[in-house]
Parts: C-alpha cells; structure tokens; sequence
C-alpha cells in the first residue's frame, strides 16, 4: 500500500507542476470529425500537442535508458514495441480487472460515448456467465431450493408472473 501512495504522491506532484494543457482538437474516433476540449498531460514547450514522431523517438530514448536501470536491477524489462498508448491500454485493463464500469472508464479515457469504450475493451469484462450465475444463485439461492423441495414432495407452488404490468399469482403444475 505504501507504493501505491508513494507513487500516488509523485504523481500529484507531477501534475501540480505541470498541469494538462487545455486544447480544442479534431477528434475523429466514432469515424466523424468534429472539435472537442482535451486536456493535454504531454505538450511540445509552446504548450502545442506533441507530433507523432518526435515523440516516438523521445519515447525509444526513455525506455531504453529504463530498460538499462531495469536490466542492472535484474528486474524485468520493458518489452520491444512498447509505447505509450499500450500504457493507456494497461491502464484501460487494470480498471476493468479491478470492476470499473464501462462508464467510469470511458470518462477516465476521454472517449466521446460508451460504445467506443465497449468497441475496444469489451473483450476485458469478465464472461457474464461466470459472474451472473452466482450472483443469482446468491439472489435466488433460498427461493429456488424452497421451490425445488416443494416440487419433489408434489406439491404446488405458487408462482408470480406479470402481465401487462400487472402482478398475477399463477399455480405451478407438475
């Protein structure tokens, strides 16, 4: 826990002294072009968005340079290719792991609507058979095994239905 406030720490410090840069840019992302306010953490020393390949190269620098501290700790390295935006995709996962909503995350990755969220990480949600059947075996666990142990003595149970908004008690033959 301790790692987690001390980077927590040096990542306000970070961003107190050098606060996101507020911008208007295309954003293109659900295929339309149109202008949104971003707020900009890597800008050029004019305050402009960083170009592609400048960065690429200042990138390259830093994590070979990581990769040397890494390999003299004996720690495992940055793989090859890595760039940034594979750190945005790790950040996009680790809140899913962690239970993040679809919305939360969109909010947390600038995009324009959930489904772009869900278009590109839908793939990282738990399989909703895993976490649906036992939260209604949770739910419904006392219930159905009442219902079941009416139905093996031959017994009826009453069942609910609704129709047309209306609650209706239905009995439920064998």
């Amino acid at each position: 826990m301790a790692e987690v406030n001390s980077a927590d720490a040096a990542l306000n410090a970070q961003v107190k002294a050098f606060p996101a840069t507020p911008q208007t840019m295309a954003d293109t992302t659900d295929g339309n072009w149109r202008e949104r306010k971003v707020r900009l953490v890597f800008t050029t020393a004019a305050g402009e968005p960083v170009q592609r390949s400048p960065w690429v190269r200042t990138w390259r620098k830093m994590v070979t340079d990581a990769n040397k501290i890494l390999a003299d700790r004996g720690e495992e390295q940055i793989p090859a290719g890595t760039m940034l935006h594979t750190l945005r995709h790790t950040y996009a996962s680790l809140l899913i792991k962690h239970g993040e909503s679809v919305k939360v995350l969109q909010k947390r990755l600038g995009h324009s609507s959930a489904a772009i969220t869900l278009d590109t990480y839908s793939h990282l949600w738990p399989d909703s058979a895993r976490t649906t059947r036992p939260a209604v075996e949770q739910g419904l666990g006392s219930l159905l095994s009442e219902s079941i142990q009416g139905t093996s003595r031959g017994t009826r149970q009453p069942v609910s239905t609704e129709t047309d908004g209306r609650r209706q008690a239905n009995v439920a033959h064998q």
